[in-house]
């Protein structure tokens, strides 16, 4: 992985461009507002330099749930993570669900995460998370401890 500007990990996601091509870019954050999350994104692009040459510069732009897919196997939990204060403070938990497309040798399946982890516009309750982890081939993810908090008596808060 390598480090942004701000000494913190950008993993790299997959970006949906406007015209439906899917390109590797990498994130660098990750906001909650009232309208959902988002995230900033940095795509690689070419830009010509004051002496005329092609040079590659990072284009960065935040961008909805839907324009943005997390790569299995890869690990989100060091990208820094904001929440606006003035959100209404959430009683339960909330979860997310990470639907995983079957490859060769390996089934689909489907990974319950603590909302935050993962990129997804798909927010689950307690009961919807527990329910889908029951389904065959579901498992919790274990970088940001979904099992954990999904345990019978643990009511912790949403981060």
């Amino acid at each position: 992985m390598e480090s942004g500007d701000a000494g913190h990990r950008t993993p790299p996601i997959t970006v949906i461009l406007p015209d439906g091509q899917e390109v590797r870019a990498r994130l660098h954050a990750r906001r909650r507002q009232e309208n959902g999350w988002q995230y900033q994104v940095g795509i690689l692009i070419w830009r010509n330099s004051p002496n005329g040459a092609a040079e590659p510069a990072e284009h960065r732009a935040w961008v909805s749930p839907a324009h943005a897919r997390p790569l299995p196997d890869v690990s989100y939990q060091h990208v820094p993570t904001r929440t606006d204060n003035a959100l209404p403070h959430r009683r339960q938990p909330a979860w997310t669900i990470q639907h995983l497309p079957h490859r060769p040798g390996h089934p689909s399946a489907t990974l319950i995460h603590v909302i935050g982890c993962t990129p997804s516009d798909h927010t689950l309750d307690r009961e919807q998370a527990l329910a889908a982890l029951n389904q065959p081939r579901a498992a919790a993810c274990r970088e940001c401890a979904a099992a954990t908090s999904l345990t019978p008596g643990n009511q912790q808060t949403a981060p």
